[in-house]
């Protein structure tokens, strides 16, 4: 966020958009704030870091791991598994519930 703000770099903005928006979709208890917590888990703490982590062990392999970063991949398993512990707790926790407004009448008979 600070790159953002201190060097006007616009790419900074995408991922503080979406996070505000699903941060406001959680607070509003939105009927779509369980497939946005999924969906965010499973594109920015799993599938990036996940092709990442790919990306630098085919390059590592192909430099026959001379200037392999161990930290680098104990990081981005790191990510990737609390992606994975996310998009599991949504699963099983996290519920849509249908709501039924006081003035409104029931289809009930």
């Amino acid at each position: 966020m600070y790159l953002t703000f201190a060097y006007s770099r616009l790419a900074g903005l995408l991922p503080i958009a979406i996070q505000v928006s699903l941060l406001a979709l959680i607070l509003k208890k939105h009927e779509f704030a369980k497939n946005g917590i999924k969906i965010w888990a499973i594109i920015f703490l799993i599938a990036g870091p996940g092709l990442q982590f790919l990306g630098r062990l085919l390059r590592n392999l192909a430099e026959s791991f001379t200037s392999a970063d161990l930290q680098y991949y104990i990081t981005t398993g790191a990510t990737i598994l609390v992606g994975v512990a996310i998009l599991y707790y949504t699963n099983k926790t996290v519920e849509v519930v249908e709501t039924v407004e006081e003035g409104a009448e029931s289809d009930h008979s």
